[in-house]
């Protein structure tokens, strides 16, 4: 893991409302699980979002809050209203979670301490195909990459 010059551990990639992530275990082919470090600095009251998955985490340093939207249903005498309610969860160092697939949803620290979680994600947008990855790409036949020439890749059967 990164640290930055006050030996926090920080991601290496940009995410959003300032945090970053890491990636530790990267998807083996495109859509594959993958696993990610992501850093929560102090102060930090990040955007309401969710995930196309579910993601499952550990707090392994710091201390925060998850912050999550849901649904509820009130009925009055003539209608039924349905209203926002917001659950917070206390983050502490060694606590194990789950947000579901399309769970509204953010993450909060105060001025006292960061947060960090290795977070697992189920599926991925990106990694290696069968023709596009680092060991095809750069093996060049006559200036050629060998990933622009199906006749003499291997197929998928082997």
């Amino acid at each position: 893991l990164e640290r930055n010059e006050k030996n926090e551990y920080i991601g290496i990639l940009p995410y959003i409302d300032g945090c970053s992530d890491s990636i530790l275990i990267h998807p083996t082919l495109m859509g594959y699980p993958c696993l990610n470090h992501l850093h929560f600095p102090k102060n930090i009251k990040q955007t309401q979002h969710t995930h196309p998955s579910g993601r499952a985490g550990i707090v392994f340093r710091g201390c925060g809050t998850c912050v999550v939207m849901g649904e509820h249903e009130e009925k009055n005498n003539h209608s039924n209203l349905t209203n926002q309610v917001v659950k917070k969860y206390p983050l502490l160092p060694g606590m194990v979670f789950v947000i579901p697939k399309d769970a509204p949803h953010a993450f909060e620290t105060d001025d006292k301490s960061t947060l960090d979680i290795i977070a697992f994600h189920p599926d991925s947008d990106y990694g290696p195909t069968a023709t596009h990855h680092p060991m095809i790409n750069r093996t060049i036949v006559d200036g050629v990459s060998a990933s622009a020439i199906p006749s003499i890749q291997t197929s998928r059967d082997f």
